[in-house]
């Protein structure tokens, strides 16, 4: 069985929905669901008050960012006494969580076994999909993937039907405002 460390909310969300959550030994600073995740080591933090209006952390985030600094502090000697074999990540966007360069950076000193990293970077649907068959691989479990990923497109395609006699709104989403 691996051991596995989530550095972002969704792929603790994946590990858990492909049946795993067993492997899992540590975790983000974000990561909260299902809620017996809290139990496990946090190995990250914002380098910042995460308090206030959207605009309030948005100004401490550029501060950050304009000083070519990471958002985010990983607990590199925490997560190697945790012993993991695979660790998920993320290398979408590095002010939304821990990103790709800052697991490197924490690792990048170990020696012995290697350790897989999984980085998540999804910009669609089906590439959530792929992500997901990506982490099962990963945790050889790839007929969990499956079953995983056809269980969402099950309920997608269920609410799909539901609605799909009734008018389509119009939606705008504005994100990080």
């Amino acid at each position: 069985m691996p051991r596995v460390v989530s550095l972002i909310a969704s792929a603790t969300e994946i590990v858990c929905g492909l049946g795993l959550q067993n492997t899992l030994v540590g975790r983000s600073h974000e990561c909260d669901w299902p809620a017996g995740v809290l139990a496990l080591p946090q190995l990250t933090e914002a380098k910042f008050k995460v308090e206030g209006s959207s605009a309030d952390i948005d100004q401490r985030v550029q501060e950050i960012v304009r000083d070519g600094l990471s958002v985010y502090r990983v607990h590199g000697e925490a997560m190697r006494a945790l012993d993991p074999d695979v660790i998920v990540t993320q290398d979408h966007c590095d002010v939304c969580a821990v990103s790709l360069s800052d697991v490197d950076a924490a690792t990048c000193t170990w020696t012995g076994r290697p350790v897989r990293i999984v980085s998540l970077k999804p910009d669609s649907l089906a590439d959530v999909y792929g992500d997901i068959g990506r982490v099962a691989e990963a945790l050889d479990a790839p007929a969990a993937g499956v079953r995983l990923v056809a269980e969402m497109k099950a309920r997608f395609a269920a609410v799909a039907a539901r609605v799909a006699q009734r008018p389509r709104p119009r939606v705008a989403f504005v994100e990080w405002v």
